[in-house]
């Protein structure tokens, strides 16, 4: 680690200040879902076109290594979506819950 990348202690100090102050802001909990939902979509819609960028590039499909590259991604792809798409459902089963006591 050389000493140009060492952080002085009043801009860390600043920072955390900074952050307490965006805490005490009241966020309701539909705005909290709303950006959750959008920036999980967002994401989602660009690692979706990141992916058929890369299979209908014919120099990258013919390539064993970037072939391989492709199928992890499309793995990783593949478990997200179906994470967001169980906590989801989840989730609305909680709130079905506690709507019905």
């Amino acid at each position: 680690m050389s000493i140009a990348t060492i952080v002085p202690e009043n801009a860390v100090i600043g920072q955390a200040v900074n952050i307490r102050s965006m805490e005490t802001d009241i966020v309701s909990l539909d705005d909290r879902l709303l950006q959750a939902f959008s920036g999980s979509a967002i994401a989602t819609a660009v690692d979706k076109q990141t992916i058929t960028n890369r299979i209908e590039d014919p120099n990258l499909v013919t390539d064993p290594k970037e072939l391989a590259i492709s199928q992890e991604m499309i793995s990783d792809y593949n478990l997200y979506v179906s994470m967001v798409s169980t906590l989801t459902r989840k989730g609305v089963g909680a709130v079905e819950t506690l709507l019905r006591s």
